[in-house]
C-alpha cells in the first residue's frame, strides 16, 4: 500500500504545478481534518522529511523532501492524508 501511495505522489508531484491553481479539497468541516501532527507522521513513515505543513484552497500542502533527497510539494486531502490532482 505505501508503494502505491510513494508513486502515486510522485506522479502528482511532476504534475502539481499544472493543476495546483485549481485545486480544491471540498471539506469544510476542519473537525473531520486529519491533523498536521498525524498527516507529518504518516508521510515521515513513508520517508518523506516533512519541512512545513499549510493549508491552500481547502487542502494540506505538504513541503518536504523524499526518500531521494528530492524537494516536494504534495497538495492532499484534508481528512484522509491521501494525494489529491484537483478539485471537481
Amino acid at each position: 500500500m505505501s508503494k502505491l501511495l510513494l508513486s502515486t505522489a510522485a506522479v502528482l508531484m511532476l504534475a502539481a504545478p499544472a493543476f495546483a491553481e485549481d485545486m480544491k479539497c471540498n471539506v469544510p468541516d476542519q473537525t473531520t481534518w486529519m491533523s498536521q501532527e498525524d498527516l507529518t507522521t504518516m508521510y515521515v513513515e513513508q520517508g518523506y522529511e516533512v519541512k512545513n505543513i499549510k493549508i491552500d484552497k481547502g487542502c494540506y500542502e505538504i513541503y518536504g523532501i523524499n526518500d531521494k533527497g528530492e524537494r516536494v510539494e504534495i497538495y492532499v486531502d484534508p481528512v484522509t492524508g491521501e494525494p489529491v490532482k484537483s478539485g471537481s
